[in-house]
This record gives C-alpha cells, sequence and structure tokens, in this order.
C-alpha cells in the first residue's frame, strides 16, 4: 500500500534568511506546526519525496530525475543565505511512476535536474535531516492536461510494501516581479488568490470549477513560477481535506502553506 501526502508549500529564498535570524515570521511557525502535525499523525518516516518543481520546465515531455544522489543548486542569489540540501535520490520509484505515467498516456522519461530552491527551501523545514530520498519531477510546457494525468499517475502507484510519500507542490501562488519592484500590488492579485485558496480549503473536496477561469491574463497577472499547473496535478490526484496553515502576502509575492489528507493507492 502506499500513502501519499500532499502539501503546497512556499519556498521564497528570503525564508531561509528569516530562519537564520530568529524571525518571529507567521511562516515559519506554521512550518513547524505542519510539520508536528504530519507526525503526530503517523510516526512512519517518509519513505520518499516526489517533489513538482516550477524551477524545471520542459516541453512535451515530464522528466523525472532518476539520480540515486543530488545537489542543491544555487539558483537563487541577493538574499544573503544558502542552504545546502544534498539528498539520497528515488530512482526506483521514478522508473515505476515513468511507468505507470506513461500508461496513462503521459509522455514520461527520466532526466537530470537536481534539487533547486523549490525544492530545498521547504525541505529544510519539513525533512532538515535531508536523509530522506527525494524524486524531482518536472513541469510540462504542453497544456495542463500533463499535469493533471501525472496527478492520476502518481494516485495509481502501487507497491509490494507499505510506503509513505510527500509530495510536494508550489505554495506560490502569485510572484509578480513589476509589481515588487513598484511596492504595490494590482488590486487582481488578492482578489484571484483568495479565490484560489478559498476554493482549495473552503470544503472537504476542492472546488475545480475555478480552474476555467484561471485563463492567460489572470496567470500573467499573478505570474506564478508553476503557473499554477500545481492545481491540476492536485485535481487529477484527487485530493481532498485542505487546510489552509498560513497565507502571506507582500506586494507582488502570496505563498500559502497548504497540507491535504493523506492519499491511499
Amino acid at each position: 500500500m502506499t500513502r501519499i501526502w500532499p502539501v503546497m508549500a512556499p519556498h521564497s529564498p528570503d525564508l531561509l534568511s528569516s530562519w537564520s535570524q530568529g524571525s518571529g515570521r507567521e511562516m515559519i511557525g506554521a512550518f513547524t506546526r505542519f510539520r508536528q502535525d504530519l507526525f503526530s499523525r503517523s510516526e512512519e518516516p517518509f519513505d520518499a519525496v516526489i517533489a513538482y518543481t516550477p524551477g524545471w520546465q520542459v516541453r512535451h515531455v515530464t522528466l523525472m530525475d532518476l539520480s540515486p544522489e543530488h545537489q542543491s543548486s544555487r539558483d537563487f542569489s541577493g538574499f544573503g543565505h544558502h542552504y545546502q540540501y544534498d539528498p539520497p535520490g528515488a530512482p526506483e520509484l521514478g522508473s515505476r511512476l515513468i511507468l505507470q505515467a506513461k500508461s496513462n498516456g503521459l509522455a514520461a522519461a527520466p532526466g537530470i535536474h537536481g534539487v533547486d530552491h523549490a525544492i530545498s527551501v521547504p525541505l529544510f523545514f519539513l525533512l532538515p535531516e535531508g536523509t530522506t530520498p527525494v524524486l524531482p519531477v518536472s513541469q510540462s510546457l504542453s497544456g495542463v492536461l500533463q499535469a493533471v494525468r501525472l496527478g492520476e499517475a502518481i494516485r495509481s502507484l502501487t507497491s509490494k510494501k507499505r510506503e509513505k510519500i510527500l509530495l510536494l507542490v508550489s505554495g506560490i501562488i502569485s510572484l509578480n516581479p513589476k509589481e515588487m519592484a513598484r511596492g504595490r500590488e494590482d488590486p487582481a492579485i488578492p482578489r484571484w488568490t483568495e479565490r484560489i485558496v478559498s476554493a482549495l480549503v473552503k470544503e472537504a473536496l476542492p472546488d475545480w470549477s475555478l480552474l476555467p477561469s484561471l485563463g492567460r491574463e489572470v496567470l500573467d497577472t499573478l505570474d506564478p513560477p508553476g503557473r499554477l499547473r500545481e492545481l491540476h496535478l492536485l485535481k487529477g490526484l484527487g485530493v481532498s481535506g485542505g487546510h489552509l496553515w498560513a497565507l502571506e502576502r507582500v506586494e507582488g509575492l502570496v505563498q500559502a502553506l497548504i497540507g491535504f489528507d493523506p492519499i491511499e493507492t
């Protein structure tokens, strides 16, 4: 039996700076509470992490890094803090997921990427030991149907033994550099981000009827790194029980920490 624990987690690099300075930032405390909740609900350690990262985007295919060992990349600068997070890989899990993805009609193949900050920053707070195997998975630029099919493939994963997997997706809902530079926010950003968060956590089941309204104009305004492909993956996965642990907004940046009920496959 495979149990998937989905989480949308923020990954702005300044979270590391806030932590190192001993900041009382709400998101830092929320990470601590969320991690405590994860392990109070199940004391078993995670066998692996599937990380659907907006830092790895390719066309026509979904790639998975089957490397036995990973190194974290310095894919950001100017924040005064870098965390070297070098976990083992999960090649066996990746090979199974590639086969399952192909059977679900998704073009999938091995690739090389490593651990970018969209993976290392949230895992610093959730699994700081760095000993849990990580499977980096790319985002396809060839339409949201690819994300839906990937979610369906993850839900269809089977194993001959019990396994507990953390599914990590981006919790950044808006990252508009123009608004950040101007120091003010387009009124459409809070309006749409509040609608998105409400759709995920207001009821036991997310309200996916929101998705068709997230067209190019809205996505260009919000400008999140993953273009909200994460929502389509979570739809394909069939998540439920969304719980908002923290929502953080500054000019042009909106990020959330949202956990969902585990899914048994």
